[in-house]
């Protein structure tokens, strides 16, 4: 509801700080002194000093000032360089408000800043020093050539909330594959949250992209499970190796203990006893190299199964901290988009506006610091300011053309 202003009695203003004023004596024309309230509300008049001022009106003030200042006998100079004595009377002084404080304007109006007040502004007329509305101040850039530029960007968005959307929609697909331990689904859906049109191509390439990954899944855990039957069919074949040369080294050191007893029969001699120790050494070390290998292709075979095993669960991992990301991504695209659809709304509106020549409706927010509290005003152009206000104004389009020629329908 917009509140029109009172017509303030300006003979009842109160003075305050930032307004200036001038005191005057009729006696003595060249004496004139004008100075500003401060923020402490004093004010300087010759003769006194600093004098109290803020809060109260003009005519409290000269009253205040004519108690001051009884009859005073003050010395001139004349233009001759001659000096005289002029008398002040109290009845004599004079006090006006020679410049009150200045208004502020804000928003979308051509010079923003401070203003000379005059007693009976308006708000138009504050507008009009502030040299008119300026419906393009928020814009570096004109309408018409921002709303094309923000189109692009907008349908930039969407591509890539539709790649995101794809690509989320692999990583889940990846994940539950995983979980599953199945090849990859035959998912044909669309992204969800993205229209059809813009994610037909994103979801074609996310499809490819997952049949390739699930087939490369596929060849890791074919190799690892080609390299596990190779190192078992290894592994028993030194298994049975390893049994074959422990029966060796066994028949062998019974070899050598009957040689030996031979051997210290006399029955026998040297060479021969050392040919059997021999024997036994060189069929020792060879089941001992047989043990080492079985070991070594029981460690590989372990290895091999821990792999296959992570295969899938490695590919969750991966594919869950990648969706989080994704996810992340998503969140902001979206939020970007809603931003660029509310711009687009009202370019579009005041394009419209524009090149239609129609007015926009100015929302106009005075802010004034009354002496109780600070207080706001929703106001016509039609109402009138007091010294120190805020005017903020704001342009917008008319409600009835809202959305017109913004093209966000989406596709």
């Amino acid at each position: 509801m917009l509140f029109a202003f009172a017509n303030p009695a300006f003979a009842e203003y109160r003075i305050s700080p930032g307004d200036t004023l001038e005191v005057t004596a009729l006696s003595i024309p060249g004496f004139k002194q004008e100075a500003m309230v401060g923020v402490d509300g004093t004010v300087m008049v010759p003769l006194l000093g600093d004098v109290p001022a803020a809060g109260q009106t003009v005519s409290e003030l000269r009253k205040t000032l004519q108690k001051a200042l009884p009859a005073k006998a003050v010395r001139q100079r004349s233009a001759e360089g001659k000096e005289s004595i002029a008398v002040i009377e109290p009845d004599e002084i004079g006090v006006r408000i020679a410049k009150y404080q200045p208004v502020y304007l804000s928003g979308d109006v051509t010079k923003q800043g401070e203003h000379p007040f005059h007693p009976g502004m308006t708000v138009r007329q504050a507008v009009a020093l502030a040299g008119g509305y300026n419906l393009l101040r928020f814009r570096m850039e004109n309408p018409v050539v921002e709303s094309a530029n923000l189109r692009a960007e907008y349908d930039a968005v969407w591509a890539s909330i539709a790649r995101e959307s794809a690509n989320v929609w692999r990583l889940k697909a990846v994940v539950a594959a995983a979980r599953a331990d199945k090849g990859a689904p035959a998912g044909t859906e669309a992204p969800p949250n993205v229209p059809p049109s813009r994610a037909t191509v994103a979801q074609k390439l996310a499809e490819q992209q997952l049949r390739v990954q699930m087939a490369d899944i596929g060849k890791e855990k074919d190799h690892l499970q080609r390299a596990l039957v190779r190192a078992q069919g290894q592994l028993v074949s030194l298994t049975e190796q390893q049994a074959k040369e422990k029966e060796g080294v066994t028949a062998d050191a019974d070899e050598y203990d009957a040689v030996r007893a031979l051997f210290q029969r006399g029955a026998v001699v040297t060479t021969r006893l050392t040919d059997a120790r021999r024997a036994v050494l060189l069929s020792s070390t060879r089941a001992l190299q047989t043990t080492v290998q079985v070991a070594q292709l029981e460690r590989d075979k372990g290895e091999l199964t821990r792999k296959l095993e992570r295969v899938d669960d490695q590919q969750a991992l991966d594919a869950m901290e990648k969706l989080q990301v994704s996810e992340d991504n998503l969140t902001a695209l979206r939020s970007r988009l809603n931003s660029i659809n509310d711009k687009l709304v009202y370019t579009g509106a005041l394009r419209t506006q524009l090149l239609s020549g129609n007015r926009v409706r100015a929302s106009i927010a005075v802010f004034r610091s009354n002496k109780s509290a600070p207080s706001t005003i929703d106001a016509a152009e039609d109402a009138e300011l007091q010294p120190g206000d805020v005017v903020e104004v704001v342009l917008k389009p008319d409600p009835a053309l809202r959305g017109i020629g913004d093209g966000t329908g989406q596709n």
